[in-house]
């Protein structure tokens, strides 16, 4: 198991660890036809090709539309082409066919983590794990989302729940021992880690997180035997290197150190942490020139870094400014805010979304529409911008555009009521009555005390409304 994937582990690898099923059980009543193009796509998407999986997806869905796994399946093909909203509209497809689809249940709430809804992604997890209260997956991916916030200890309630489920899962106890390692529980994160590597003798994560605890508790060989592994398993491993460069290092082998970090450099020249180190290894075996040209070089780019942060710090305090004076009903201040923010940082896709509002609710429709777009090509999971992207195309005439951002807005965000209700209004326009009484339902049944929402369903209910 890669290092890299271990650690990024996504909620398919989740199941595939937990032992859930992945590939479907086609019943005998489908056509072969269907079972053929369901795993050619699954061959191009193993190869890297899910734009060309998705196609062969969708063909096999006009054959079966009802068909649940054909639908998680098309999700997955989304999410790895990174387009999270039609992911999120076939997983949900799969549970309105399927209620107590787990893969999609999991899949879908993954689909929320990687766009940072971590609220909705949460509330996801926690309905399934009351669905299926024997499967270790749920409260795995509920105790990785935990530890993504640094909330150790609810982490650590989920993670032991997993654990309990399924002993001998093998990523469970990885993340338990981090989690563990961030409670200053070093022990107990040494115990797990101990248990991993006895199943599984060649699991480089495992080592590398032993050995930093050993080398944090100033056990230098069991240290040092560890960082070895990680090399040895996976030689392309830079945070094993740069471990096991540090340790060399510290007990004075500061040229074998030095060759594991010019390793590193050669890979990632600007690589920060292992010009440092670099520095300190040359420094210390006596390479006084190389040490400071490499430590001038380390200079160089951590004040280019400190540049950047303060810019972004700057800018993004000045987007506040703006904002609070367009709520205070000063668009011209909040206009001269924002210009003077992407002047300093012309990639803030925050100060877009913000200056398309303004000139949304200036009318200015078009170029409105302009900042909008700008602010999903820095950003193509901004809800707000997606949100004004629909009013305004809707404003300009283009009624499918604007559903079309609409819909991909209530996808990202589905706690939006202000964008249900918008994208009611579209619906009306275009002649979908129910899709439109669909969108009210869900507005009032998450703002039941907004009038507005409520008339607006009672009218679409009505075959003489709008």
């Amino acid at each position: 198991m890669r290092f890299l994937q271990t650690a990024t582990a996504t909620a398919t690898l989740t199941l595939l660890l937990c032992g859930a099923p992945v590939q479907p059980a086609w019943s005998q009543d489908h056509e072969r036809s269907i079972a053929d193009l369901a795993q050619d796509a699954r061959t191009l998407l193993t190869e890297g090709q899910a734009e060309e999986a998705i196609k062969i997806y969708r063909q096999a869905l006009d054959r079966a539309p009802e068909e649940p796994d054909l639908w998680v399946e098309l999700g997955e093909a989304y999410r790895s082409a990174m387009r999270l909203p039609d992911a999120i509209a076939a997983f949900r497809r799969t549970i309105e066919l399927r209620a107590d689809h787990e893969l999609a249940q999991l899949a879908l709430a993954e689909s929320f983590r990687q766009l940072a809804n971590f609220e909705q992604a949460q509330q996801l997890l926690e309905a399934a794990a009351q669905a299926h209260p024997e499967s270790a997956a749920p409260p795995f991916a509920l105790g990785r989302i935990f530890t993504e916030l640094q909330l150790y200890d609810d982490a650590a309630e989920a993670l032991l729940t997993a654990s309990r489920l399924d002993p001998n899962n093998i990523a469970v106890r990885v993340f338990l021992a981090s989690t563990y390692r961030a409670r200053n529980e070093l022990d107990a994160a040494i115990r797990e880690l101990d248990r991993v590597i006895a199943q599984e003798r060649d699991h480089a994560l495992a080592y590398h997180l032993r050995g930093s605890i050993y080398a944090d508790r100033n056990e230098p060989a069991k240290a040092l035997s560890d960082a070895e592994r990680v090399v040895t398993l996976e030689p392309d491993n830079i945070l094993g290197r740069s471990l096991l460069a540090k340790i060399l290092i510290r007990e004075g082998q500061c040229e074998a150190g030095a060759a594991h970090l010019e390793k590193i450099l050669v890979v990632e020249p600007n690589h920060t942490e292992a010009l440092s180190l670099l520095a300190r290894a040359y420094y210390c075996a006596g390479r006084a020139d190389e040490a400071a040209r490499v430590r001038a070089r380390f200079a160089e780019l951590a004040e280019e870094d400190q540049t950047r942060r303060e810019n972004r710090v700057q800018t993004d305090h000045l987007v506040r400014e703006a904002a609070g004076h367009a709520a205070a009903g000063q668009p011209n201040r909040a206009l001269e805010v924002l210009q003077r923010a992407l002047e300093q940082d012309p990639t803030n896709d925050a100060a877009y979304a913000h200056l398309s509002r303004i000139l949304y609710a200036a009318e200015r429709y078009e170029v409105a529409r302009e900042a909008a777009a700008k602010a999903l090509e820095l950003n193509p999971y901004r809800s707000d911008a997606l949100y004004v992207l629909g009013l305004t195309l809707a404003k300009l005439g283009d009624f499918d555009g604007a559903r079309e951002a609409l819909v991909q807005t209530t996808l990202i965000s589905p706690l939006d009521a202000q964008a249900l209700f918008a994208l009611s209004q579209i619906y009306l326009e275009l002649d979908d009555r129910q899709r439109a009484v669909e969108a009210l339902e869900a507005a009032v049944v998450l703002e039941p005390e907004e009038e507005n929402y409520s008339r607006a369903l009672a009218s679409a209910r009505d075959s003489g409304g709008p």
